[in-house]
């Protein structure tokens, strides 16, 4: 019985001894940490968390990488060895403190202030809370010095100071800016408080009262409209703003305000090549306006794209034939017409923009119809609509056909001009105005133009009626 025990015991050591070596023998990696933290944006490098690697060829190893550097959060790196899994955790966190820029205030005595209200462009990558050091009184008359903290939601923080004036009394009226001269054509509508704002150093909501008694949108001239602002503290102050009325068939000037702004527009379309222009707009976060046809019905949809992507939806007429459209008046409506169902089909929404093919300057109508330009001009104001030429061109429509060409026409065109409605084609057979385009936005924005759609209060750059 003696010599059974001993025997059992020398083969349970045996196998001790076996599963020791076993274990000891495995593939092993070793890391720094149990566990990595990384901050936002750090390069995830998973050999260096590697201190040592035992019974295995590290050149073996297969790394399955799982972290996004560029979202907090928790994640693994998998260090596959043969059929063995070896998992570290990484955590991406955010160690960055809060960036922002501290705006001055004014107030009366015995008034609280909003920390919010003086910090501005606050950059993190987190949710971030705003509120003062230490508390204050505002009950003396005098400059106080305040530290504002801003903090994430990681605890990471940023103190800066501001100042916040202290004064006995208001004795300051609200400001009007905004109030440039203002220029329509009789049968437009007009908003008197576009572009104006209002600003008071202690009334977040001054009164604004507009008297526009001696306006008459009716009838031309220049008129003079009045703008009455008041604070609750009753001090009040008068601006003036200019309003021209011009015969509903004159030309809608561009404003000669010092500011360069491109109006991008494209004829002819709509056609795959439009799918492509919207796809450069979208990353150029640019906005035209498309002067469509009813030439390409399979594409129609791009009209309805267009529209949703916030691009201004215009009408070139449905069939662009000249000879339809120009032999008559009523063909030219009747068209004209077609082309506004479809857009209201794709839209949901009756467009009144519309460009003549070929401009109102075209001299092709004079083929089919002595003076039809003439009285096209007048009869489609008539019914509502307004017409819109150009004043550069990228040469597209113009037999150019080169990308180098089309650039080189374009900044031809343009000039240093200061306000532009700039022509090109979206038409199926104008693959490299697509090519072009990116180059011509590159050379725009180089030149300081800021872009902007048609709409009620645009330019109409008329071009001189030749027929």
């Amino acid at each position: 019985m003696i010599h059974m025990k001993k025997i059992l015991f020398s083969i349970i050591g045996v196998l001790a001894v076996i599963l020791v070596v076993y274990f000891v023998k495995q593939p092993r990696i070793h890391f720094f940490q149990d566990e990595i933290h990384l901050s936002l944006y750090d390069e995830v490098k998973p050999y260096e968390y590697i201190e040592e690697v035992s019974h295995m060829n590290i050149k073996e190893i297969q790394i399955e990488n799982h972290v996004n550097n560029e979202k907090i959060g928790e994640y693994k790196i998998e260090y596959i060895y043969h059929d063995k899994v070896f998992t570290l955790k990484v955590f991406i966190d955010d160690t960055t403190p809060p960036q922002f820029e501290t705006v001055n205030t004014k107030i009366l005595r015995n008034d609280s202030v909003d920390p919010k209200t003086l910090v501005k462009n606050i950059q993190d990558d987190s949710e971030t809370i705003v509120y003062f050091k230490e508390d204050y009184l505002f009950n003396e008359i005098k400059t106080y010095r305040v530290i504002v903290v801003v903090e994430d939601a990681f605890e990471n923080k940023t103190e800066k100071n501001a100042y916040v004036l202290v004064e006995e009394r208001d004795t300051e009226p609200p400001t009007i800016t905004g109030l440039d001269k203002l220029t329509m054509l009789i049968g437009d509508k007009i908003d008197l408080k576009k572009g104006i704002v209002i600003k008071d150093d202690h009334d977040k909501n001054p009164t604004l009262t507009i008297d526009d008694s001696n306006l008459n949108i009716r009838k031309t001239g220049e008129y003079e409209v009045y703008y009455h602002v008041e604070d609750h503290n009753g001090n009040k102050e008068t601006y003036t703003r200019d309003v021209e009325v011009l015969s509903q068939y004159d030309n809608r000037e561009a404003k000669k305000d010092g500011v360069k702004t491109c109006y991008l527009t494209f004829d002819d379309g709509p056609s795959p090549n439009t799918k492509k222009i919207l796809e450069i707009l979208d990353e150029y976060h640019i906005k035209a306006t498309f002067f469509v046809t009813g030439t390409s019905p399979k594409d129609a949809h791009y009209i309805k794209e267009a529209y949703q992507k916030g691009h201004t939806i215009g009408l070139h007429t449905y069939s662009h034939d000249y000879e339809l459209i120009y032999s008559s008046l009523k063909n030219y409506i009747n068209d004209l017409n077609k082309i506004k169902e479809l857009v209201y089909e794709q839209t949901g929404e009756y467009t009144t923009y519309m460009r003549f093919p070929g401009g109102s300057s075209n001299l092709v109508s004079k083929k089919y119809n002595v003076g039809i330009m003439k009285r096209l001009t007048h009869k489609v104001i008539d019914l509502g609509y307004q017409y819109y030429d150009w004043t550069c061109i990228n040469g597209d429509g113009e037999g150019i056909k080169t990308i180098k060409g089309l650039k080189k026409k374009a900044i031809e065109e343009v000039n240093g001009q200061e306000d532009i409605m700039f022509l090109m084609h979206d038409s199926a057979n104008q693959g490299n105005t697509v090519k072009a385009l990116p180059a011509i936005l590159d050379y725009l924005i180089k030149k300081g133009y800021q872009f902007e759609v048609v709409d009620q209060y645009s330019p109409t750059f008329h071009h001189t009626v030749q027929n």
